[in-house]
């Protein structure tokens, strides 16, 4: 009985509290945190609020060192915020999303630069 309670309490507790209204310490986007599923960093752009699923989301797009994804240009950054690595990095342009879970609760020190370089502008090796 104790547990039915309690189950029922945390269902309407969770339906009851709106995602944009909690309050909570607010993110400065854009940064970098550790991408779990692929062992990578992720440039997070943003957070949602899966209706469906009820969890929370961040909005992200992949870090590589590769000029295309598929047969996307990737957004070129030079110098790369990443001190310890000499190559450029290259970013997705499309906007991902997936589970806060799946990320790491600390952030990476590294500054997303306002100025890009196009893939066409960038030095090739």
């Amino acid at each position: 009985m104790k547990k039915e309670k309690r189950h029922n309490r945390r269902s309407q507790k969770f339906q009851k509290t709106n995602f944009q209204k909690q309050s909570r310490k607010s993110e400065q986007f854009p940064h970098f945190r550790k991408y779990y599923k692929s062992n990578h960093p992720a440039l997070i752009v943003g957070e949602q609020f899966d209706e469906v699923k009820k969890i929370e989301e961040w909005k992200y797009r992949k870090v590589m060192h590769g000029y295309k994804d598929g047969r996307h240009n990737n957004e070129t950054v030079i110098p790369n915020p990443n001190p310890n690595d000499p190559e450029p990095m290259n970013i997705v342009r499309r906007v991902r999303h997936d589970d806060k879970r799946n990320f790491s609760t600390w952030k990476y020190s590294w500054k997303y630069p306002k100025k890009t370089i196009k893939k066409s502008d960038a030095p090739r090796e």
